[in-house]
Formats: structure tokens, C-alpha cells, sequence
């Protein structure tokens, strides 16, 4: 589920699973913030030092997320987007209820998101 938060941006449901989902997300998310300045300067730029620590927020970022694409853009777009954001990196909005079993709903979504993909996901 949160290899889908991060490729997608935004997903629908449970709340319960919502709430679950921000303890994974979260720190996956921050694992990229935390070298998002480094990874914004050039490859051959970066000292060995500073290649130690992306390598490492990406295996612990790993564990969490298992979809390669999904890891790619999570250290590639989300963490240079959220470098200067100090947590709170995602939303959850209570929609209402299923009609099936009256669970509650929502909307999970990552803030900041960019105006395009905004308009598109309405």
C-alpha cells in the first residue's frame, strides 16, 4: 500500500488502514528527505561519504517499500520535494461511509502535491 501511495499520490481507503498506513509511509518518506539535498547535486559532485548515506536511506527505505519504481521515485521527485518539510507528509480526509458494510472511508494524499496532478486526480 504505500508502494501505491507513492506512485499514485493518493488513494481511497478504510480509515483504520489509513491510520496504519502513515506509520510505514511516514518514515519511508522521511528516509528520502533526510538525503533529498544530496541527491539533488550532481552524481559526480557527491563525496564517498555522502554515496554511504544516500545507499543506506535507500536499504532502510527498502524494507518498507518493495516496488523498484516506486523506490525510485520516492528518492528521485518526493525527497528533493519535501527537503525543507519537517514531517507530516501525508493527509487523511474521512470521506464517509462504504455502502457494502458502513466502514469509514478516506482519502489518503501526499501534500504539496503539484497543481497538475491536483486537477487530474478530481
Amino acid at each position: 500500500m504505500v508502494a501505491s501511495l507513492i506512485e499514485h499520490e493518493r488513494l481511497e481507503t478504510t480509515v483504520v488502514k489509513a491510520k496504519e498506513l502513515r506509520r510505514f509511509a511516514e518514515p519511508a518518506i522521511a528516509w528520502a528527505v533526510s538525503v533529498g539535498q544530496l541527491l539533488s547535486k550532481d552524481a559526480e559532485k557527491r563525496s564517498d561519504t555522502e554515496r554511504v548515506q544516500i545507499v543506506h536511506a535507500m536499504r532502510m527505505a527498502q524494507r518498507v517499500v518493495k516496488a523498484r519504481p516506486a523506490l525510485h521515485k520516492l528518492f528521485g521527485t518526493l525527497g528533493p520535494r519535501y527537503s525543507g518539510r519537517h514531517g507530516g507528509y501525508m493527509r487523511i480526509t474521512q470521506t464517509g461511509w462504504r455502502h457494502g458494510d458502513a466502514a469509514p472511508m478516506a482519502i489518503v494524499e501526499l501534500v504539496d502535491r503539484p497543481a497538475a496532478e491536483a486537477t487530474d486526480a478530481k
